[in-house]
């Protein structure tokens, strides 16, 4: 193509000008100056525009992009000034909110389930009156906590120990307030845990605000035909980018939480720093230890680093204990490469927050509940529910920072913002083709 115009020009001259800015910076014939000055032309006709380079970046930019929509253009030329069109923080932002909603999704599915107040409404309820006050105590500690739904009914049993309610209100009898307010006890627990139930069956309760983690469910995905298989795909193309800011660390850091019930609260921490998350279900069997170990090795890092959420007991503390032991042991991985951390949840942020010890202490291995009390002075033990979902977090991220390169982590951050633009630019280029064939 440039041969051709190369000997044109030798033969007849260059016939269209080229446009150029009033500081003389081509804004459409790069591709005839080029060959121009390879037929051997001292001089060429141009048209001179009354916009500057220098002063006026932005407008240029908009002008040559359009000075050179008409030609046909290889793939890196469209990629270029669609990269040009897009406000970069516009493409940062929508990246920012395209990884949250995608997260939600993953560990929620889609629901439309909104906050509630209780009410018995004009369908008869099987929850009495007496008590409603009770359910409305449900329901404000689960509204106040919307944004890390699914809760557990731990966590909702928790909430209410910060303002007891009565579990049941009479008129004209006898009974003690202290036998009707809501305690940390075996006996509230488990009348909390029929109210939630018959709430959410009579549609009191969003049946979203409660989940129950340990039946997962597997739906296949099927579409109606072809065009609506294109649709969904094209719609989503190169969408759910996400840099890894873990890359650039000294250390392979890996977080294992016991409890599906702070799935939801700790997951979006680990997604926001790109690290992975297993959720033990108590003691970690050894095939996800192993799946932590062949991570760690391909990572390449000198060191493993593991940030243990568990409930602060004698069990808590002998699945931390088990880590440390197997992965020596069992893995060959020398002490001095691990580094098995407490995370979240410790003595001193039940003293800062204050937390309430759990009822239910029974711990059958006598030697594991000793080396407990030995260690802590108590034989309290305190759940990870009992912290409110914003301190956990809080915590996790304070415990993440402190093993964390920062300086590293930063400019992962930056770099994933200059990704965006790059991304945006080629789902705009190609979106539009790829839609064109689900038509």
């Amino acid at each position: 193509m440039r041969s051709s115009l190369i000997a044109s020009i030798k033969a007849n001259g260059l016939l269209v000008p080229i446009q150029i800015s009033a500081d003389s910076v081509i804004i459409s014939g790069h591709r005839r100056s080029f060959c121009s000055l390879h037929a051997g032309l001292k001089e060429v006709p141009v048209i001179r525009k009354a916009i500057s380079y220098r002063n006026d970046k932005e407008v240029f930019l908009k002008l040559l992009v359009e000075a050179n929509s008409q030609r046909k253009k290889t793939l890196g030329m469209q990629l270029r000034e669609a990269a040009m069109k897009i406000d970069p923080r516009a493409a940062v932002q929508a990246l920012r909110t395209e990884r949250k909603e995608r997260d939600a999704e993953r560990l929620f599915g889609r629901s439309d389930d909104v906050i509630m107040e209780a009410s018995g409404g004009a369908k008869r309820s099987k929850i009495s009156e007496g008590s409603m006050p009770f359910l409305s105590a449900a329901l404000k500690v689960a509204n106040e906590n919307q944004a890390y739904w699914p809760l557990s009914v731990r966590q909702i049993h928790y909430g209410l120990l910060n303002n007891p309610p009565l579990k049941f209100t009479t008129k004209g009898k006898s009974k003690s307030k202290t036998d009707r307010r809501y305690a940390n006890d075996v006996s509230s627990y488990k009348a909390l845990v029929n109210l939630l139930a018959r709430a959410r069956i009579e549609g009191l309760f969003p049946w979203r605000a409660i989940d129950d983690e340990t039946r997962p469910e597997e739906l296949n995905n099927h579409h109606w035909n072809p065009h609506a298989f294109f649709k969904i795909e094209f719609n989503d193309f190169l969408m759910g980018y996400r840099r890894s800011r873990q890359q650039s660390q000294r250390d392979h850091i890996e977080i294992v939480a016991e409890k599906l019930t702070v799935r939801s609260i700790v997951d979006s921490i680990a997604s926001e720093y790109s690290i992975p998350l297993t959720i033990s279900r108590g003691h970690c069997g050894p095939t996800l230890k192993r799946k932590i170990v062949q991570r760690f090795k391909l990572s390449r890092k000198s060191r493993l680093v593991l940030l243990c959420v568990t409930d602060l007991d004698p069990a808590g503390e002998a699945i931390i204990q088990n880590f440390k032991d197997d992965f020596a042991d069992d893995f060959g991985l020398d002490h001095d490469v691990v580094f098995v951390m407490r995370a979240a949840l410790n003595m001193d942020r039940v003293e800062e927050f204050d937390l309430s010890p759990s009822y239910d202490t029974d711990e059958k291995d006598i030697t594991t509940k000793a080396a407990y009390e030995d260690k802590y002075g108590t034989t309290n033990a305190y759940e990870l529910e009992a912290m409110e979902p914003d301190a956990l977090q809080e915590a996790l991220t304070e415990d993440i920072d402190s093993v964390l390169d920062i300086d590293a982590y930063n400019a992962e951050i930056e770099q994933e913002d200059v990704d965006a633009v790059a991304i945006q630019a080629r789902r705009v280029v190609v979106a539009d083709f790829l839609k064109g064939m689900a038509d």
